[in-house]
């Protein structure tokens, strides 16, 4: 019987990449605390901006959440656009609905202009219904996004699903053809691989101790030296 893992598979096409230990800088333009997606994705601007930057984790880079998650590119909200409007109004809630909608097509663009080999694809996204009236209300949602966000979305019956799922489980389900998904270990280590190619520095297992301001100035204390910096970003979600 084989043994459980608590590593990805995803690492088994993409392992993670333990960069050679650098000396840390005395002084940089901007650090950044988080090696995953939002904070390589700073440091990518930042270097072809000019700036000097230097990355810090505590962890090997991309060990996290970014190289853990399920590689849906979807742009969706955790909250529901028909709970949305009843809470912020319908201008609102579809504003904010479509700025997930513009990170998701950005997200597509820059992969492609980047060239990451990510697996990338607008494969779709089925979601299955358990109950007649679960079927109901997602038909009730396709109408609902398609009338404020133009997403194509259409629900399929009983009989259809064997379009999208090979299962009989579901009373059928709505389709959103929009959604892609990717292979999340090797987007990382694509962003990582620009990041470094074009000149910032990153830090894996390097923890980052302490923080303190002194003026327009930052200091920032790492288990292996500290940094004085113009600006500081933390992106560790937590």
């Amino acid at each position: 019987m084989p043994k459980s893992s608590i590593e990805p598979y995803w690492w088994d096409d993409a392992p993670l990449r333990v960069l050679p230990e650098q000396p840390v800088q005395a002084a940089s333009d901007l650090v950044i605390v988080g090696a995953g997606y939002a904070g390589l994705s700073a440091a990518l601007v930042a270097v072809r901006a000019g700036r000097s930057v230097q990355v810090f984790d505590r962890m090997i880079a991309g060990e996290g959440a970014s190289s853990r998650n399920g590689g849906i590119a979807s742009g969706n909200l955790a909250v529901s656009l028909q709970k949305m409007i009843k809470t912020l109004g319908r201008e609102r809630a579809v504003a904010i609905y479509r700025e997930g909608i513009t990170a998701r097509l950005g997200l597509a663009a820059f992969i492609e202009h980047e060239g990451i080999a990510c697996d990338y694809a607008p494969v779709g996204r089925f979601t299955g219904a358990t109950s007649r009236k679960d079927y109901d209300g997602l038909g009730r949602t396709a109408d609902l996004i398609n009338r404020h966000l133009d997403l194509a979305a259409y629900v399929v019956s009983r009989q259809q699903q064997h379009r999208e799922i090979g299962t009989d489980y579901y009373f059928g389900g709505l389709v959103r053809p929009d959604i892609g998904g990717l292979h999340p270990a090797k987007l990382h280590a694509g962003l990582l691989a620009k990041v470094l190619a074009d000149g910032g520095m990153v830090h894996g297992q390097t923890a980052v101790t302490g923080m303190g301001r002194d003026g327009a100035t930052f200091t920032v204390a790492s288990a292996r030296g500290s940094v004085r910096a113009g600006n500081v970003i933390v992106t560790t979600n937590g």
